[in-house]
């Protein structure tokens, strides 16, 4: 399902989900009043398991016309400033492949699996709800899930390099992956809160950027709740 317009999600079921409780406080402390929308939240877990597991039990639950997912990401590219919020359209799951003399290759590489079998597409998970996109006026990044946060320079300059990531979640291509498989509108919002390989919690900006992606999830809402 593929929406030209905004208001054609109105009167729909929104489920917005983060990876801890954290990230959905200020959502959950607006009350979305108009009945046009219903907006319900979940917490799935950090990491791709938990959050693949969560989500599919979420869809058949609740069975949401839409799904949000909001949180925080570390970033590779500079250009993105610590403290605002971006929008995910291309997402590739980073880390499952092997390290070689030749250097670092994927499933696809090694042949294990097709990097064009949906949802995949040259081997990233494309959001292809531009309209939805477009809503948000956000940055549309690159994104890479991993199972391991990227501390050494090696992987960093890898998954920057090869893969043209802008940003590094542990849940990303959870909800990519299980939403274009299901085809369920969804959009996934990130605030940047710190460079991917900065472990000097001080220099991070974590609250700035949860606000920065509540903000945004909450604009998108309003925009969907418009008569």
């Amino acid at each position: 399902m593929v929406f030209d317009r905004i208001d054609e999600l109105c009167g729909m079921n929104v489920l917005v989900i983060a990876a801890t409780e954290r990230e959905l406080i200020g959502i959950k402390e607006i009350s979305f009043t108009r009945p046009s929308v219903m907006v319900h939240t979940a917490v799935t877990g950090v990491g791709l398991m938990p959050s693949t597991y969560a989500i599919i039990q979420l869809i058949a639950k609740s069975k949401p016309d839409m799904i949000i997912q909001v949180g925080i990401a570390g970033s590779f590219n500079p250009s993105l400033a610590l403290g605002t919020a971006v929008t995910v359209e291309r997402e590739i799951p980073a880390d499952m492949g092997v390290f070689e003399k030749e250097g670092y290759r994927d499933i696809f590489e090694l042949g294990l699996a097709e990097k064009n079998m949906p949802p995949f597409e040259q081997g990233a998970i494309l959001n292809h709800h531009q309209t939805l996109l477009e809503a948000l006026a956000l940055p549309a990044v690159s994104a890479v899930s991993v199972n391991e946060i990227s501390t050494s320079t090696e992987k960093i300059n890898l998954f920057s390099e090869k893969y043209k990531a802008d940003i590094e979640s542990m849940e990303g291509a959870a909800l990519h992956y299980v939403c274009a498989l299901q085809h369920i509108p969804f959009v996934q919002i990130r605030g940047i809160s710190n460079k991917v390989g900065e472990r000097d919690k001080a220099k991070w900006k974590i609250s700035e950027s949860l606000l920065a992606a509540t903000n945004a999830c909450i604009n998108l809402i309003n925009k969907i709740q418009l008569p």
